[in-house]
């Protein structure tokens, strides 16, 4: 599966062609490689390969099935497609679009700054800075 026979997972086989191009390095500029990402150049994770297989699949039985006269085709709304505007429209994947823990790690920018405040604040009123001291009088 994408190069890599020992694997029966998509994901993880996305993720180790990931890591062999772009894993940091060790050594004094550890994150060099990560810089100038192309995501574009990964294959599909499972879920959208999944979405596009079943699309092909619905469009190969129009095809198959065009010189019927009453053709038993797929219904394309379970096969990989959405119904908008009285037009299909690719469904690109199912599921959420970040992992739950990324989302877990991101907070809304007004959080950030009010948190930001209030430590702040905390800081200052626990170690009681008046503002006047420097390093040197300790």
């Amino acid at each position: 599966m994408y190069g890599n026979k020992r694997l029966s997972s998509v994901n993880e086989a996305r993720f180790l062609g990931f890591m062999k191009v772009y894993k940091p390095k060790k050594g004094k500029k550890p994150m060099e490689n990560v810089k100038g990402i192309d995501f574009s150049l990964l294959p599909p994770c499972s879920s959208v390969l999944m979405q596009q297989i079943m699309r092909a699949n619905c469009i190969c039985s129009i095809w198959n099935h065009a010189n019927e006269k009453k053709p038993s085709i797929f219904n394309p709304e379970k096969n990989g497609w959405i119904l908008r505007d009285n037009k299909f429209t690719p469904n690109w994947f199912i599921g959420e679009l970040t992992p739950p823990t990324l989302q877990d790690m991101l907070a809304p920018e007004e959080v950030i700054d009010s948190e930001d405040d209030e430590d702040t604040t905390s800081h200052c009123e626990e170690n009681e800075f008046d503002g006047d001291s420097t390093f040197e009088d300790e």
